[in-house]
C-alpha cells in the first residue's frame, strides 16, 4: 500500500533498473541497501562467471540469507550466555 508519505528508490542491479515504493523514511537505508545488493551480484558475476541475471540475484540471496542465519545464531548464543551470566550474579548475591 502506497500511502502519501511514501516515495521511492531506483536503483540498477546487473544492468537493469529496479524501483521499489518506500516510506521517506526507509529511502536512505533500503538505498544503501539495494547498492550493497547491486555490488554483491557484480561481485558474484565475476566471480562466478555467471552469466544469468536470476542465477546471480539467487546466490546473492543465498548468500544473505545465510549471512542473516548466522548473526542471528551469533545473537542467541550471546543471549543465553548472558542469561546464564545473570543467573549466575543473582544466585551470589
Amino acid at each position: 500500500m502506497i500511502t502519501e508519505d511514501s516515495t521511492g528508490i531506483s536503483i540498477n542491479i546487473l544492468g537493469k533498473p529496479h524501483q521499489f515504493a518506500c516510506s521517506a523514511e526507509q529511502a536512505e537505508d533500503l538505498t544503501q541497501a539495494a547498492r550493497s545488493l547491486a555490488n554483491m551480484c557484480i561481485d558474484i558475476k565475476q566471480q562466478t562467471g555467471i552469466g544469468s541475471r536470476e542465477r546471480v540475484l539467487l546466490v546473492a540471496a543465498m548468500n544473505l540469507s545465510h549471512s542473516l542465519l548466522m548473526a542471528n545464531n551469533k545473537i542467541e548464543r550471546y543471549q543465553l550466555a548472558q542469561d546464564a551470566l545473570i543467573s549466575t550474579l543473582k544466585s551470589a548475591l
